[in-house]
């Protein structure tokens, strides 16, 4: 059942200090041949605010969908629509980076996993479909789900960010992502 007050892993404080440890964005340059995933929400700053209890957890100036809305949504679908990753089947050459783009305003991940599940925000998981964890997304604490830190195949991307993945790492094959936040945003990356 969904709680007025609910206790996130990730603070704004947190996510500040999360993505300052991201894998910047390469130059122009290096930017050749590269893919974009674009990462959408529309998260309505006051009532996301004031529901998770941080000023900045959402910060986009225009969202409309409410929280209200979203828990409908997700209690509805196992989903919310606006919330996802586009495109969320991707051919890439092996090498080229995948530019992330956050044209929302939360903080999202971006996580390679062996297989699709849960994620570390646990009030989301069930309602999603996803009552178990990714292995790669979380750690279990004494509070409960706490997430991974960021690696080369977890990248924390801030609201209206850009980051780099950098597909180098990756053989030839069909990887799996998703975000560790809202577990229904997923790609499939194929590397060739």
């Amino acid at each position: 059942m969904w709680h007025k007050k609910v206790s996130i892993a990730l603070s704004a404080g947190s996510l500040a200090a999360l993505s300052a440890l991201a894998f910047a964005v390469p130059t122009e340059a290096a930017r050749q041949g590269a893919q974009r995933i674009k990462i959408n929400d529309d998260c309505n700053p006051a009532s996301f605010n004031q529901f998770l209890g941080s000023p900045d957890a959402c910060v986009k100036k225009n969202g409309k969908t409410t929280i209200e809305a979203f828990i409908a949504e997700l209690q509805a679908t196992q989903k919310v629509a606006a919330w996802n990753f586009k495109p969320s089947m991707l051919k890439i050459k092996e090498g080229r980076p995948v530019i992330l783009d956050n044209r929302g305003g939360e903080t999202h991940t971006f996580t390679m996993v062996d297989h699709f599940g849960g994620g570390f925000v646990e009030f989301l998981n069930a309602p999603s479909g996803n009552p178990v964890p990714a292995e790669e997304c979380v750690t279990h604490g004494a509070g409960g789900l706490l997430p991974k830190p960021p690696s080369p195949v977890n990248v924390f991307v801030s609201a209206g960010a850009r980051e780099a993945f950098d597909t180098a790492h990756l053989m030839p094959g069909t990887y799996l992502f998703q975000c560790c936040i809202h577990p229904w945003m997923r790609v499939v990356l194929t590397v060739k």
